[in-house]
């Protein structure tokens, strides 16, 4: 597939798939839904404080349609290996893609780590180390070395990721292969 005069050697495309994300989700909409439903609808206030009905319309709008949709249609993490680098999109939080050129990923390497432990969780995170994150599931992932900076980028395919990245980046360093148990 070709992009902007560029050839993509590889794409991966995650979504969250961890059911609690879901029951989160699906559980603050249906809390949403019987607000709305209750007091607007039946006239019976909702909660023992209850709110406008224009702010649970409000509510409902954002919590119970809005964040759905994003949540569980839009969210999805996007990693392509193309001619010049690593390109990675989380959507819908990047309107474009974080870009790591081959010239500037000075080493790389597959590895299984502790999401919780070493970052705190999934997304965009940080840690105290400077490490970055994007991930959205799972404990797979390849770490790459750009200009000093760590980038943790979670993969259910780490190896075909480093194996594409070593393919097509000849300036990188050739990728070590372990287990980091933090």
């Amino acid at each position: 597939m070709k992009t902007n005069q560029q050839t993509i050697h590889y794409t991966e495309v995650q979504r969250p798939n961890q059911i609690w994300i879901w029951a989160v989700v699906l559980g603050i909409a249906i809390m949403m839904w019987i607000g709305f439903i209750r007091q607007v609808v039946m006239g019976i206030p909702f909660g023992s404080n209850p709110g406008s009905d224009m702010q649970l319309t409000i509510f409902l709008v954002l919590f119970g349609i809005a964040f759905p949709i994003v949540m569980l249609g839009w969210l999805r993490l996007i990693t392509e290996v193309r001619d010049d680098g690593v390109y990675v999109r989380f959507v819908p939080f990047h309107l474009s893609n974080r870009v790591f050129l081959f010239q500037d990923i000075k080493s790389y390497e597959s590895l299984e780590y502790r999401p919780i432990k070493r970052f705190g969780g999934w997304g965009i995170r940080w840690n105290l180390s400077k490490e970055k994150a994007y991930s959205i599931s799972g404990k797979h992932g390849v770490l790459i070395d750009v200009k000093g900076e760590k980038i943790m980028i979670g993969s259910r395919e780490p190896d075909q990721l480093v194996d594409v990245m070593r393919s097509r980046g000849d300036r990188c360093l050739v990728p070590l292969k372990r287990d980091i148990g933090e």
